[in-house]
């Protein structure tokens, strides 16, 4: 594929991080590339930009099911052919897999460099031509099952479900993403192949491919396996659904006979790409990150709490950062609630310390660091920030994190971990 070809068919947008992008123009796919020539593997990843947030009531749970689907035959992939989607890659060494998740479903895989095209070629083909049918929904319907009960019996899912479910009165997020019981049974082929045709377009995905292979070679697979496919026919639906302003602490009390007690607190947070995100990244790493985080010493080194935990998430619309304590034997969820408020009040007084801002600069530079160490783990975490809004949030964050001063700290923590943007959860035994 020669360079004018390369031009006339992509539109290059911008370059992040040794991570370029480019636009398909025939279809709109995006196209993530980053040359790596480490070790000769390449990591093969498509996001659809498709979450549980984006299905409607009776819908729930669809992208999951999809995601197990698609696994199932497609047009040129399938048990009758004998290259069967499930078997085909592993035969030359790949690794596939798939996630789903409230902003994102994600389909990747990693295999050796001189294989990557037939990654390219798989997904280009169940993109728009998998023939899941009524019966490989029924195959399927007993593992889709399974892990919902799952979910039933994890105590700390189910509290952070219905923390979630309490938290949000109209958003989606109050939904999990493997949907209600009641969607989940009653999917049929018809309801999930009108979901896949509404979202499952080139112009709503992201195809990232990541490692020892030259943009020049994943252009002309890309033209391809990809370039045939149409844009969708329609526009694609965007989710609109605002949450409305709590105004008050929300309280929800979970009494099963699961032999553990839980204590989870959730306060409402912008969204991964808002301008106060990074510090409230950093904020939850001084509170609940590592052994010498403030949590901990208040919490687990007093005997109150066996584990503490605080998950910032870095969603696509407003969302919670959740401080999670598993009580420990002889303690009380009150005892361990009302230490962990005054924890918060105490640092939206004082404010970090110096030596707070600089662990907890080194703890999340080294997980940045972490995160893209190979060309798999980075790929990965690509798909997130795309799932966030923005592929190159890392490395926003990174900048922001690296720049980050004591005021902002106190700042956001005054802002929005109030009483009025509260959601608190209890499990006991």
């Amino acid at each position: 594929m020669g360079v004018a070809v390369q031009e006339k068919s992509f539109r290059f947008v911008r370059k992040v991080g040794g991570i370029s992008e480019y636009t398909l123009k025939k279809n709109g796919l995006q196209i993530l590339h980053k040359r790596e020539s480490a070790a000769p593997v390449v990591a093969v990843c498509v996001t659809f930009h498709v979450g549980s947030r984006n299905e409607a009531k009776g819908h729930t749970g669809s992208t999951h099911i999809l995601e197990h689907l698609l696994f199932k035959d497609s047009k040129n992939f399938n048990r009758a052919n004998g290259n069967a989607i499930t078997d085909y890659l592993e035969w030359f060494g790949a690794y596939l897999n798939a996630t789903t998740w409230l902003d994102r479903t994600n389909y990747f895989e990693l295999l050796p460099r001189e294989h990557f095209e037939k990654a390219l070629a798989l997904e280009a083909d169940r993109m728009r031509d998998s023939l899941f049918s009524d019966a490989d929904l029924q195959s399927e319907m007993p593992v889709v099952r399974n892990e919902y009960e799952r979910t039933r019996n994890n105590p700390f899912e189910l509290l952070d479900e219905e923390v979630m479910a309490k938290a949000f009165i109209k958003h989606p997020y109050h939904i999990p993403t493997i949907g209600t019981k009641e969607d989940i049974e009653g999917s049929d082929e018809k309801k999930l192949r009108e979901f896949y045709d509404t979202f499952y377009w080139p112009n709503n995905a992201t195809l990232s491919v990541f490692g020892d292979v030259a943009w020049k070679e994943v252009a002309a697979a890309v033209v391809k396996y990809f370039g045939a496919i149409p844009r969708a026919p329609r526009a694609i639906p965007r989710m609109s659904v605002v949450e409305p302003v709590q105004k008050e602490t929300q309280n929800i009390t979970l009494t099963k006979p699961l032999g553990i007690s839980i204590a989870m607190v959730g306060y409402k947070i912008p969204s991964a790409t808002h301008r106060d995100y990074p510090a409230l990244l950093m904020l939850g790493t001084i509170l609940g990150g590592g052994f010498s985080s403030r949590l901990q010493k208040a919490l687990v080194d007093r005997g109150l709490a066996a584990e503490i935990s605080v998950s910032v998430p870095a969603l696509h619309d407003p969302g919670l950062m959740v401080i999670t304590a598993h009580i420990a034997e002889g303690a009380t969820p009150k005892k361990v609630l009302e230490t962990l408020e005054r924890e918060i009040q105490a640092f939206k007084k004082e404010g970090p310390t110096k030596e707070e801002l600089a662990r907890a600069k080194e703890r999340l530079l080294s997980q940045f660091a972490f995160e893209r160490d190979g060309v798999f783990s980075e790929i990965r975490a690509v798909s997130e920030s795309i799932a966030a809004g923005d592929w190159a949030l890392g490395f926003k964050l990174e900048s922001a994190i690296t720049k980050m001063t004591l005021a902002p700290l106190k700042s956001v923590a005054k802002k929005y971990l109030n009483s009025s943007q509260k959601t608190v959860g209890t499990l006991t035994p």
